[in-house]
């Protein structure tokens, strides 16, 4: 049997998940685009008789979706800037210096992605109100920064370590500085790495929900999730404008995903290097 025809077995089984998986999906987007009479019908995947596209203007403006949008990519950007500024250095630290306790740091960064968030939110509120940070942007996204850090250093230390380290050798023989290896060499290499690490705080950071209840209290500060369950809550008979308030807050992050998840794959299953 060749290999194209083993495949398609295997193809045949994963269908009822790709429909379990896109089916709710697929009747949210049907029914953000049918009026409040439609929705109540007995076919949910019934195509509305005229698409309702000023669901979503009604959604938008109702919902303030504007500020909630802004405010979610200003804490996406800041988490995503902050993780790739901590993230590499420490990465490349643990994977190719050498110094003393090296191996230890790497398995408390290790024990520390066992911790869940909830069992230190408490310590976690605690510094961010003594820096004067709580219900603020700035506050939101250290917090996530700080409980996405292990990971981060992690998936970078796993790419680094494919790097032979004769081109470390090398360099520092040319007089190339421990900073000039990692800007110049590593990061050139390890675009998949550093774009899964990209995505992958960014899918976290855009759907958390936990840690900017606990620091984000004003409305003008909240991030997407806390908009829209609020915004849900708020007009929770009005179906029309929650399913499309619902398609608005995960679209972008959707579409962030389709255009990268090839550099996504490829950060979480290549190394830099191979040989």
């Amino acid at each position: 049997m060749s290999m194209r025809n083993r495949e398609w077995p295997v193809a045949l089984a994963l269908v009822p998940v790709l429909v379990l998986v896109l089916a709710p999906f697929a009747w949210l987007l049907v029914s953000s685009l049918k009026s409040e009479a439609e929705i109540g019908r007995a076919d949910p995947f019934e195509w509305p008789a005229e698409l309702m596209w000023q669901n979503y203007l009604d959604a938008w403006q109702i919902g303030g979706f504007g500020e909630l949008v802004g405010n979610s990519f200003f804490n996406v950007a800041g988490v995503v800037i902050l993780m790739l500024v901590t993230c590499a250095p420490a990465g490349y630290a643990l994977s190719k210096i050498r110094f003393p306790g090296r191996e230890w740091m790497f398995y408390a960064l290790i024990f520390g992605m066992t911790i869940p968030i909830q069992a230190i939110v408490i310590p976690l509120y605690q510094v961010l109100s003594g820096l004067g940070l709580v219900n603020s942007l700035a506050g939101i996204v250290l917090a996530q920064v700080s409980n996405g850090i292990p990971f981060g250093i992690f998936l970078m230390r796993s790419f680094f370590t494919n790097v032979p380290d004769e081109l470390v050798e090398a360099a520092r023989i040319d007089g190339a500085s421990h900073f000039q290896i990692l800007t110049k060499i590593f990061l050139p290499i390890s675009t998949p790495a550093v774009m899964a690490l990209v995505i992958i705080s960014a899918l976290s950071t855009w759907n958390d929900f936990f840690l900017p209840l606990i620091v984000l209290i004003s409305p003008d500060v909240q991030t997407i999730p806390l908009g829209l369950v609020r915004f849900a809550g708020t007009y929770a008979s009005e179906y029309r404008l929650v399913f499309s308030g619902t398609v608005i807050s995960f679209l972008p992050i959707i579409l962030l995903y389709i255009l990268t998840q090839r550099r996504f794959t490829e950060g979480l299953t290549q190394g830099a290097i191979k040989g």
